[in-house]
């Protein structure tokens, strides 16, 4: 069965859509062929593996390098498929506050194929890092860029997977964003207030 379907290349049509049409990589995962959920925690451990790689670019090597690419990259992947899980479930929660039917399943696939431009950080710092032109800066503007690439892929995922508009798909997709934001912001205002009235007594 899995041979078969490796065989169909059906799979191949999930990362092309991921990068280049986001309606069609719903449309696709909503019809299960071929079953993407577990198929797309491939990318965020893709994007795992090219980030540290890109990073060790940047530095000069030691032995630690071999933790980094074993140990390491069970570590950052594990923090990006958490960060996934619960990005999704807080994106299907504000969904249900709109209205919208959840469907928690299809937003993991989302958000983890979402991810999948990221890859491409290490050809495009490699290049800089080559002829040794300002590695760190076009490390940091490739990460911005790819980040907003991530999100558009995402948002227009959402607007065909809800009967939403752009914009109500945006405010989907910052929903977690926002909320820890705020969160964190009021933990900070607390912290605050907290130290003033401990030096103060």
């Amino acid at each position: 069965m899995i041979v078969t379907e490796l065989k169909l290349l059906r799979w191949a049509d999930l990362f092309l859509n991921a990068l280049i049409d986001p309606r069609a990589l719903y449309r696709q995962i909503a019809r299960r062929e071929p079953k993407a959920f577990a198929l797309s925690f491939v990318v965020p451990a893709a994007v795992a593996a090219f980030n540290i790689l890109t990073l060790s670019l940047l530095g000069k090597e030691t032995g630690f390098f071999y933790y980094k690419i074993t140990y390491g990259w069970i570590l950052v992947f594990l923090y990006e498929a958490l960060i996934a899980l619960l990005s999704a479930a807080l994106m299907d929660m504000a969904a249900q506050f709109f209205g919208y039917r959840g469907n928690i399943r299809d937003f993991i696939t989302l958000v983890n194929f979402s991810l999948f431009p990221k890859i491409f950080i290490l050809p495009l710092v490699y290049i800089f890092r080559i002829f040794n032109f300002a590695p760190l800066f076009f490390y940091t503007f490739f990460s911005m860029a790819l980040l907003v690439w991530s999100a558009l892929i995402a948002i227009q995922a959402i607007s065909e997977m809800q009967p939403a508009g752009l914009g109500r798909a945006t405010l989907i997709y910052l929903f977690p964003l926002l909320l820890v934001g705020t969160v964190l912001f009021f933990m900070f205002i607390l912290l605050v207030i907290c130290g003033v009235g401990y030096l103060a007594g």
